[in-house]
């Protein structure tokens, strides 16, 4: 009797072991399948990583500093110019009087390789302040034009020989002339304008929508840091294969 019993019991047992096992497999599948949907809309939560790159300042100088010098300004000057010596001495007759008619092309610009990380401070992703070279005139442009410039008329006294190096010192009188009227007009103030023209377009293809040009070093700015919406997550995707 007491092994019927037993014989009983456990068939009982496994009957209910079976029904517990059945139970929680099928609450396991049910949580899954509940889950799953809840999985997905919190990855809807989640913005895909936009991280902003911040060029940087060093990058930009290394980028201008390529574009070297900029001529952004010139102006055509004529002026006539009169050399003499020894007229002052016995009525002029052992002197020599030259009038030349120089011509030239006065060049000014921005020498951009002078440029250092110091002269730009990135703000923003579309914001730069910049602080570019004044314009000069470039020097070692020739400004006389010798295939336009002439001697109008040259006079010798009676007893007066010509001067071979009369000419050469009234063609170099004549460009330090035109240097210096060059540097009385509008020239430098126009090549200043142009190169600002020009950097703005120059920036403006690197991404920037706002720049600010300064009189001088611009002031240091605070690091950017990126705005991330309230209630989302920025993350960074995983490559794709």
């Amino acid at each position: 009797m007491l092994r019927k019993l037993a014989y009983l019991f456990l068939i009982v047992f496994f009957v209910m072991g079976a029904l517990a096992a059945y139970t929680f497999v099928a609450t396991v599948n049910k949580a899954g399948s509940v889950a799953q949907p809840i999985g997905e809309f919190m990855q809807q939560l989640v913005i895909p990583a936009t991280p902003v790159v911040m060029p940087s300042s060093s990058t930009i100088v290394r980028q201008i500093n390529d574009l070297a010098r900029l001529e952004t300004a010139s102006m055509e000057l004529e002026k006539n110019v009169v050399a003499e010596r020894n007229n002052d001495m016995l009525w002029g007759i052992m002197g020599e009087t030259l009038i030349f008619e120089a011509h030239g092309l006065a060049v000014a610009g921005v020498d951009f390789s002078n440029m250092t990380p110091a002269d730009i401070q990135v703000v923003d992703p579309t914001t730069v302040m910049i602080h570019l070279p004044a314009a000069t005139l470039f020097e070692d442009l020739p400004l006389l034009d010798t295939e336009t410039s002439r001697v109008l008329d040259r006079d010798t006294g009676l007893f007066a020989s010509v001067d071979p190096q009369l000419e050469t010192l009234v063609r170099q009188e004549a460009e330090a002339s035109l240097r210096e009227e060059a540097m009385g007009t509008v020239l430098l103030e126009t090549a200043d304008y142009n190169a600002q023209e020009f950097m703005l377009t120059f920036m403006q293809g690197l991404g920037f929508e706002t720049v600010i040009f300064t009189d001088d070093i611009p002031p240091t700015v605070e690091p950017f840091e990126q705005e991330i919406p309230k209630g989302y997550m920025l993350v960074t995707p995983t490559p794709q294969p």
